[in-house]
């Protein structure tokens, strides 16, 4: 008998601390039993005090330390990891948690860290009954929920998915640190149909009249969630596609944005102006609660079958960790309380392969609205 019910590695960290405030605070984790690790031990004692009513557990752990890993992994059913990136620190986390029949959810957004884990650890992770879920943040749970939550509407075999983001929000040191590791990244996470495109030819940008915006495609990781997602149900059909976009107002705003990702992707590549970027965006640094508080995000879903057309929304607030911090929690909650009911109870999955429908009453708990447009 494990234990801890969930334990969450990083706690001390900018999302981590969110984290710990939505999930040891859910009506849900009363009966739980949940512990807060992380590698400082006076940091996570401070964390810790902030819950002296709850009084959660502190685990001191080095991610580099294989020992203390599997000590953390042993001792829970679920990790929660906040530690990134991925693709430096998650490799290790994935095998132990394997190993020890542990679930694990992560925020990543590095498609070589995903493709990597599913290459190495899919069959063992089948074989020890561990589920393993990438991805639980914006990036992909909302358009990979938003997805399913459009295509169960549609009647029509054929069904064309373009997703629509606009949002307002900040980035944290841990994310700015993953977001530069995933550009290295040019492979999809799995090889067979993930870069399916429906037959009309691909804009990558345009004017959309409807949203009074600029449209510019976004190569993200959520393409891929999405389409592995596709294999796991019949409700997508033989006759799916999807694409997105992100919703910018002005034509000088996409100039800008594309000027800054190719410089930033150029100077990513370079040893020692990289190490100069990352420092742009301390680890542990991220917006304050007042500039969270005007963050926002809509996600429009735009489904078009035979004769039929078919438009939804999912809206909320801080997308980036306000509401990254409820996302990873409800799906972690899920894991956990409601493993009966779940679609996929082993293996390497996407977020909607792991929980089906289940995610789509999670996330309006959570605050978010999800309505048909």
């Amino acid at each position: 008998m494990k234990k801890y019910d969930i334990i969450i590695f990083g706690a001390t960290g900018f999302t981590g601390k969110l984290i710990c405030d939505y999930l040891l605070n859910h009506k849900e984790s009363k009966k739980l039993n949940i512990g807060l690790a992380a590698r400082n031990k006076s940091k996570l004692e401070k964390i810790a005090e902030k819950f002296s009513e709850i009084n959660p557990d502190t685990l001191v752990v080095d991610s580099f330390n294989k020992d203390s890993i599997d000590q953390m992994t042993g001792s829970a059913k679920l990790i929660l990891t906040v530690v990134g990136p991925y693709s430096l620190y998650g490799e290790y986390l994935v095998e132990s948690c394997i190993k020890n029949s542990t679930h694990y959810v992560d925020l990543t957004g590095e498609p070589d860290f995903v493709k990597t884990i599913i290459e190495k650890f899919s069959n063992k992770a089948v074989s020890s009954k561990s589920i393993i879920v990438n991805s639980c943040g914006l990036e992909s749970i909302i358009p990979d929920v938003g997805t399913l939550y459009t295509v169960n509407k549609m009647k029509s075999e054929k069904k064309d998915i373009t997703y629509f983001l606009k949002s307002k929000g900040t980035i944290s040191g841990g994310t700015w640190a993953s977001f530069i590791n995933a550009l290295y990244s040019n492979s999809p996470i799995i090889n067979d149909n993930s870069n399916k495109t429906s037959s009309k030819k691909i804009k990558k940008i345009f004017y959309n009249k409807t949203f009074k915006s600029w449209a510019i495609i976004f190569p993200v990781i959520d393409k891929q969630v999405v389409y592995k997602s596709s294999k796991s149900s019949n409700v997508y059909g033989d006759d799916f596609s999807f694409n997105e976009y992100m919703m910018i107002k002005t034509f000088l705003q996409v100039v800008l944005l594309i000027v800054a990702i190719s410089l930033i992707t150029f100077i990513s590549k370079l040893g020692i102006l990289k190490k100069w970027l990352l420092s742009l965006r301390p680890s542990g640094s991220g917006p304050s609660k007042k500039q969270r508080q005007r963050n926002w995000f809509k996600a429009v879903f735009v489904g078009v079958g035979k004769d039929e057309k078919i438009m939804t929304q999912l809206s909320g607030g801080d997308p980036g960790y306000g509401d990254t911090a409820k996302f990873i929690s409800e799906i972690a909650l899920c894991i956990i309380n409601d493993h009966k009911n779940l679609n996929k109870k082993a293996g390497i999955l996407t977020p909607v392969e792991c929980t089906g429908d289940l995610m789509i009453e999670r996330l309006k708990y959570a605050g978010i609205k999800i309505e048909t447009v």
